[in-house]
């Protein structure tokens, strides 16, 4: 390598003989642009084979390279070098840098039984493996031109060499006892890839994944990284494929876990920030490329360790403190406690949120009663819940009535749903459910005139000339929130749209196509389109037609043309019509509803799709895990020949039929964020009904009622039955 300084420019000059590069980067001479102002060369790389014909590669040796102020010069040989007494070549004996190859690794594996080869290969593992540069240079892509933005390591290579090495014992321990010399000397300060990528082979290695010692030294190297260096390695993990990705993931989450139980407790827990700190970076590129499901940051240990009851509660008194310094706050607990909420499956996050504030309630009325006992008050105020008394044959006039009377303080508090005519039991949510079931089920009905359907199952939208009052659609907003608080799973065919615009982010094209497949698919055709004759072939004007009215997206619309120039921003434009402009008042009315209920702090902790499956869950069906996770009452098993005979019937049922069933069996056909896991059928058999009885259903406990029947035929025929009648088998 050779660098010289000069004006008007310095650079270095660098030839890397394993991939035939020859790289140039530094200031090079200033020049002029057009407003008269200098600007610097950007980094440029060139291939030695450039400076010859390819036929002369196989005899070529770099000797020597020379970087001049203007000029770059190479030396090379073209015959074959002279060789010492010892038969190697000058150019074989200039120093390379150590790293692992095949023959390298073949001789390890052979040292296992002869000492003084095995501690030879010790010597070369050593020396690799505790230095960043030999085990970078091990697994580096060849590349004819140096990249900025890509990935500069084969990361599929150093899984597979790792996994190789990791089945021999002694090759293990010694890698294993190098790398704790390699991590304290991370670089922390390169702009260049190839010296941060060391963070993308780390791990790979999978007892890196066992010794959370070593995890928490390579989290405080991520989190003192300078802001440039950083930046760099969050480019490499978003250009990662989503399995790497997740494998550091994963291995900062099992370091996490090993440190849960410090969590609160000072010094102690110090160790915990770093590794919550770099999973953090994580989270944040994932959250802009969506490489990973959000569910894989989820630390499900979380909620068994930590008191997030106690936390939640601690840290909303935190968060209304006005001038505090938190000197006595637990580090960790408030430092973190907002990230650590967006490691919890986010209905946990809400079933915290509601309990807290309903406990919190509940408490102060107790001390109020308390009060009022000593003082022989003997008017006490009774345990702070939100009645709601309704008629079956008048559900949503009644719920819209009484919510409009409520007092935006009360519709924190429990709700207690009661039917008129029907003896109050007790509710172990199925009523609740029950309620919020049947009054969104009317409410999003084409035919009730609150919102409008671009096309035949797609999902429902605000209308631009709403038929009912605006005020409908704030206690709507407050429904929302109400069944979201309430915990309740209630299907609402909203976009996700919906749920961006609640967290204040902008939809997208991505999003009309969900809403309106026709239109996106147009617009995306609009974008694609790449001939000249955009104007005649396509004769498009910035006039749309949406919900029956003609709109003009700029002043005189209808006299403007999109072109190749403007089509972008006629896009653009349609989407901000249909998802902003047009609806700018009954959402916000919407929107005002919804936080009437919902702590908007606490919805900062969501993603769109976090919060759209927690409001109104998902279709993530894996009916086989449905049957694998049945329990079995009275004394069951699955091998019982009733229990065999359902499980056959509905494996052979239809899609519909069986999301008919779930609504059968827990009021709800979606399933919540938790997954299918959390979805537990109880089947009891009730040897008291003859097989003329239909199967019946306790929505509360997810409890089958299941007579004895003795056929398929039989049992399908009672099956969908009590299916297609599902209302009228409800049981609390």
């Amino acid at each position: 390598m050779s660098t010289r300084q000069s004006s008007p420019s310095y650079h270095t000059l660098a030839y890397i003989p394993t991939s035939g590069q020859l790289i140039s980067f530094g200031r090079g001479p200033q020049r002029n642009t057009e407003n008269g102002t200098s600007q610097e060369d950007r980094t440029q790389s060139f291939d030695i084979s450039s400076l010859v014909s390819a036929n002369d590669l196989s005899n070529i040796q770099v000797k020597m390279i020379f970087a001049g102020a203007y000029v770059n010069f190479v030396s090379i040989l073209q015959t074959q070098a002279p060789k010492n007494a010892k038969g190697i070549s000058s150019a074989d004996a200039l120093p390379k840098i150590s790293r692992i190859d095949r023959t390298l690794i073949e001789k390890w594996m052979l040292a296992t039984t002869i000492w003084e080869a095995q501690q030879e290969a010790k010597r070369e593992i050593d020396v690799i493996f505790s230095s960043a540069a030999c085990l970078t240079a091990s697994f580096l892509k060849p590349r004819l031109v140096l990249e900025t933005n890509c990935i500069c390591v084969d990361v599929q290579k150093a899984r597979d060499t790792f996994d190789e090495l990791n089945k021999n014992v002694w090759i293990a321990n010694t890698i294993r006892f190098s790398l704790s010399h390699l991590i304290p000397g991370l670089p922390l300060r390169s702009a260049h890839q190839e010296a941060i990528s060391v963070f993308l082979l780390l791990p790979e290695w999978s007892a890196m994944h066992v010794m959370p010692h070593l995890v928490i030294q390579f989290a405080k190297a991520i989190s003192d990284m300078s802001e440039r260096t950083s930046d760099n390695l969050e480019k490499c993990w978003s250009s990662l494929p989503a399995s790497f990705l997740d494998n550091v993931v994963q291995m900062l989450k099992k370091a996490v876990v090993s440190h849960l139980g410090y969590y609160v407790l000072y010094p102690y827990c110090q160790n915990i920030l770093p590794l919550l700190k770099a999973l953090k970076k994580l989270y944040k590129v994932n959250k802009v490329n969506c490489i990973l499901p959000l569910s894989n940051f989820y630390i499900d240990e979380i909620t068994g360790t930590i008191n997030l009851l106690l936390d939640l509660a601690r840290w909303h008194v935190w968060q209304t403190r006005e001038n505090s310094t938190h000197e006595d706050d637990p580090p960790v607990s408030f430092c973190c406690f907002p990230f650590v909420l967006s490691l919890v499956s986010k209905m946990q996050v809400f079933q915290v949120e509601s309990i807290v504030v309903q406990e919190c309630t509940k408490v102060e009325a107790l001390t109020l009663r308390m009060q009022n006992q000593m003082l022989g008050n003997s008017d006490l105020p009774k345990l702070p819940v939100l009645p709601l008394r309704v008629r079956r044959n008048n559900l949503v006039e009644d719920a819209l009535r009484k919510l409009s009377l409520v007092e935006d303080s009360d519709l924190r508090k429990e709700l207690l749903i009661e039917f008129e005519g029907e003896l109050p039991g007790l509710d172990a949510g199925g009523v609740t459910l029950n309620f919020f079931l049947y009054l969104f089920e009317e409410m999003v009905q084409p035919d009730f005139g609150m919102f409008m359907y671009c096309e035949p199952n797609s999902p429902m939208w605000f209308p631009t000339s709403p038929q009912v009052e605006k005020k409908k659609y704030f206690l709507f907003g407050i429904l929302c929130g109400l069944s979201l608080f309430n915990r309740v799973i209630a299907y609402i065919p909203f976009p996700l749209a919906v749920f961006k615009k609640l967290l204040d982010k902008k939809p997208s094209l991505e999003d009309l196509k969900e809403l309106s497949p026709a239109v996106g698919r147009s617009l995306q055709a609009v974008l694609d389109y790449k001939y000249d004759d955009i104007e005649e072939n396509l004769q498009l004007l910035h006039l749309i037609s949406w919900d029956n009215q003609e709109i003009d997206l700029v002043p005189n619309g209808s006299s403007k043309a999109v072109n190749n120039t403007n089509k972008r921003e006629f896009v653009n434009m349609y989407v901000d019509y249909i998802f902003n402009k047009s609806v700018e008042e009954v959402f916000e009315e919407f929107k005002r509803g919804f936080y009437k209920v919902i702590d908007k702090k606490i919805v900062q902790f969501f993603q769109p799709q976090e919060l759209m499956e927690v409001a109104i869950g998902n279709t993530n069906y894996d009916w086989s895990k449905f049957e694998k996770n049945a329990v079995y009452c009275g004394g069951h098993s699955s091998s019982y020949p009733t229990i065999k005979i359902f499980w056959k019937v509905f494996h052979k049922l239809s899609l519909e039929q069986k999301k008919g069933f779930l609504l059968f069996l827990t009021g709800t056909d979606r399933i919540t964020v938790m997954g299918m896991d959390a979805l537990k059928i109880k089947i009891h058999l009730r040897k008291d009904l003859s097989v003329h009885h239909l199967p019946e259903a306790q929505t509360c406990f997810h409890i089958l009622l299941l007579p004895i029947y003795h056929t398929q035929k039989v049992l399908k025929k009672k099956l969908l039955r009590a299916i297609d009648n599902n209302r009228g088998f409800y049981k609390s």
